[in-house]
């Protein structure tokens, strides 16, 4: 999941975002021309990030280049607006889900239309093309030449070569003129994220067999021993009818009619109903109504021509995948529900390649789901692999989603593939924007599911794979394979309905002074070991495109499941259920509480690091070609990392995993 799940070696280009919140409070702006002053951004933004600060740019960007920025106008009384939050979001309180229509919101803590109209015309003065305004919160997404966009805040920019990838950063400190200075307080995206990007439709994937239809099926009996005896081998992939009976959610009898999930990713697949249908014939679950699934993209971006191509990036899962995981596995939970997919960037037309995809594009596409007025859930299925967002990504993240509490939007976020991060980057971590307390943080689970659908174990997720070595499994040459993000901010204070909840060694871990927040809240299935088999239309070898089936995993299947149980609340209360973190914690605040609503994972890591649970995995040398040799790998489950594995809240699988009928009652 980090930065999002990758399939292919993608090409990174140069197309960013900009993200400006302007505030009400200042002087109005009384002109957009002549002559201005300048006034420096320092303070405000971390301008030239860490990686150019002293380093020679690798070339300067090219001053065609394509930039779309985003203005996002800062709304009015936002101590008051946090008040709102706070109040409507606390089951103890008498305003609890009192939410506000979009029209009450607008009145209350939307920007002044003066200021929206200024905005725009700063920017048009600067020779910016206006793609889109949203109301509620004056979201304005624009886009110029790179050239432009360095003139408007008085730098240059330079391309620097960061792990293989071209970014671009300021050479000198930003400044604004200053008249759109002083109603300005944050800027983001002058220096680009890391960022990843996909091909569609993706490369093709052949699940290996033998596999296992249920947990424990077929034992690999031609393959060595561990711990004494043969390992079964892995699933195939769950059928969604599975999933759902292990978490007793087909005896909750209700489908999510009358909700719909935002689901925001990039880019858009062409094939997604088709995919979607023949996917829901093979599992025997309804396919999609008409008006059932509609595709959102950001304004403005599938004009934009591509530049810049450089070095291919990290493999993993592709958005078009991500695309089908998501979908998919909303739509498999809650059939019923309507589901709106909200691109940051349009895939449909691009002819040579992908535009670069940063945070910055999929918070904007967050912002568009909330003030589209027309969702109660949003899924989002990725994320940065550390907890250090810039002042901007977090202002315009706090907007966002305490307009969403304040209107009765559920805000979901995976918590991440790399459990504590250590392995994949040396340093504890826990990955934003999971971390931010105005989102539920989803991690993951190994979920056993036995013959008749029943439930028979699940397990913390934290897989380490060994190869054959000489005839036994080379236990010492394992690597890491995958874990449920975890850990505690260091950005975030711990908020109050974590307090008592959380233990204090949790929300302090590694000596920090002040506790802060701790992810996850809740998991669900996501090792791929035991995950979901998921359809689409993928590109073979021999050329062709066609659908196909395989199984897969990661926090970006546990995310949209999740959503997915909270829309069958939104289903059966008749309306949407806000942050639903407070009702969480205050339900599950004792240990019968906790009980009555979650399953907690069982523990089976030995201290030594070793898994007392394994399974086998096959995989064809050649991913699409069932005719290619096949390796064996043993996957051994359970390990955690630093992070924790003890009964009630811990920092691997939060409160842990749904019961789902308890849930959805306790949630609707």
């Amino acid at each position: 999941m980090s930065l999002m799940k990758l399939s292919t070696a993608s090409r990174l280009v140069s197309v960013g975002a900009v993200v400006a919140i302007v505030s009400t409070g200042a002087p109005a702006v009384a002109s957009s021309s002549g002559a201005h002053p300048v006034k420096s951004l320092v303070g405000l933004i971390d301008a030239i990030p860490s990686w150019a600060v002293g380093v020679v740019p690798r070339v300067l960007e090219p001053a065609t280049a394509p930039v779309q920025i985003t203005l996002a106008l800062k709304g009015r009384d936002e101590a008051g607006l946090e008040q709102f939050v706070a109040a409507v979001s606390n089951p103890a309180s008498p305003s609890y889900r009192h939410f506000l229509t979009k029209a009450q919101y607008e009145q209350r803590f939307a920007p002044a239309a003066s200021e929206v109209t200024a905005a725009r015309a700063w920017l048009r003065k600067a020779g910016f093309t206006i793609d889109g305004t949203t109301a509620a919160r004056g979201l304005i997404t624009a886009h110029a030449a790179s050239s432009v966009v360095a003139g408007l805040f008085d730098t240059t920019f330079g391309l620097f070569n960061v792990a293989g990838q071209l970014l671009r950063a300021p050479l000198s400190e930003p400044t604004m003129p200053t008249g759109l200075r002083a109603i300005t307080s944050t800027v983001i995206g002058l220096a680009q994220n890391p960022a990843v990007s996909n091909a569609s439709p993706a490369p093709a994937f052949i699940n290996a067999r033998p596999c296992s239809h249920y947990y424990g099926q077929k034992m690999a009996t031609k393959q060595p021993k561990y711990d004494g005896k043969h390992q079964a081998y892995a699933i195939c992939g769950y059928t969604v009818g599975q999933v759902r009976s292990a978490y007793g959610l087909n005896k909750v009898g209700l489908t999510g009619k009358g909700a719909t999930v935002g689901v925001v990713d990039a880019f858009a697949s062409p094939t997604i109903t088709q995919d979607v249908n023949e996917w829901s014939s093979q599992q025997g679950i309804p396919g999609l109504d008409p008006g059932q699934l509609d595709q959102v993209t950001l304004p403005g971006m599938s004009s934009l021509p591509e530049v810049n191509i450089v070095l291919p990036i990290l493999d993993g899962q592709g958005w078009q995948e991500e695309e089908s995981l998501d979908v998919e596995a909303v739509h498999g939970i809650a059939p019923g529900a309507k589901i709106i997919y909200y691109s940051a960037l349009n895939g449909f037309g691009l002819n040579v390649g992908p535009f670069e995809v940063g945070l910055e594009p999929l918070i904007v596409a967050l912002g568009q789901a909330v003030e589209s007025d027309k969702v109660q859930v949003v899924s989002n299925s990725w994320g940065g692999a550390n907890d250090s967002p810039t002042p901007g990504d977090d202002a315009i993240l706090n907007v966002i989603t305490n307009e969403a509490a304040a209107e009765g939007i559920t805000v979901d976020f995976s918590s991440g593939d790399a459990g504590d991060q250590v392995a994949s980057s040396g340093k504890r971590s826990a990955d934003f924007p999971a971390t931010s307390p105005g989102v539920t943080a989803v991690g993951g689970t190994t979920l056993e599911v036995g013959k008749h659908g029943q439930r028979i174990g699940e397990n913390y997720w934290g897989t380490l794979k060994a190869p054959v070595k000489k005839g036994t499994w080379d236990i010492k040459g394992k690597i890491f394979n995958g874990a449920g993000g975890g850990g505690v901010s260091t950005a975030y204070a711990e908020p109050s309905w974590q307090q008592g909840i959380v233990p204090n060694s949790e929300a302090t871990y590694g000596g920090l002074a002040r506790a802060g927040r701790v992810v996850p809240d809740v998991s669900m299935v996501a090792d791929s070991t035991t995950g979901l088999a998921i359809g689409l239309t993928e590109h073979f070898a021999d050329g062709t495109d066609h659908y196909g089936e395989f199984r897969i995993g990661g926090t970006s299947l546990s995310c949209p499941l999740f959503s997915a149980l909270v829309a069958l609340a939104v289903g059966k209360s008749g309306h949407g259920l806000g942050l639903i973190n407070p009702t969480l914690y205050a339900k599950a605040g004792t240990a019968a509480g906790r009980q009555k609503l979650f399953n907690d994972p069982t523990a089976i890591s030995r201290a030594h690091g070793e898994s007392t649970l394994a399974n086998v995995r096959p995989d064809y040398a050649a991913t699409d070609n069932p005719k290619s040799p096949v390796s064996y790998t043993l996957r051994l489950l359970g390990n955690v990392g630093t992070l924790h594995a003890r009964p009630g809240y811990d920092d691997s699988t939060g409160l842990g995993s749904p019961k789902g009928p308890a849930l959805v009652a306790a949630l609707s």
